[in-house]
């Protein structure tokens, strides 16, 4: 799933109504969770990280199970090998430099 695809599904979950956070169905709960979980697992293999190795792993797969988590994961990585990633695109003014990501969606060919 492309950062475009994450993105749109997000944006289908209702968040606010006048202001007031809406109630999420146990569903779209989960649905927002694993959304979540991919874009943790993106930033970790944009900046080389082994996902599963990391803190960043824990939460998820205390809520969304280990099983599910590895599922996510694999789907993540397949995605990720046909992007692009551009290194050092730009710095903070504390000298902090990031990486982005050019999807396969993205690309124009």
């Amino acid at each position: 799933m492309t950062g475009k695809q994450i993105e749109k599904i997000k944006n289908e979950i209702p968040r606010f109504k006048n202001g007031v956070p809406c109630k999420l169905t146990p569903e779209q709960k989960l649905l927002h969770r694993e959304l979540d979980c991919r874009e943790m697992i993106n930033s970790c293999l944009i900046y080389g990280s082994s996902f599963l190795k990391t803190r960043y792993s824990k939460p998820y797969i205390e809520e969304l199970g280990k099983e599910r988590v590895l599922e996510l994961y694999n789907e993540q990585k397949s995605d990720f090998d046909k992007a692009i990633v551009f290194h050092n695109v730009y710095e903070d003014s504390e000298g902090c430099t990031y990486n982005s990501i050019k999807w396969e969606d993205e690309i124009e060919i």
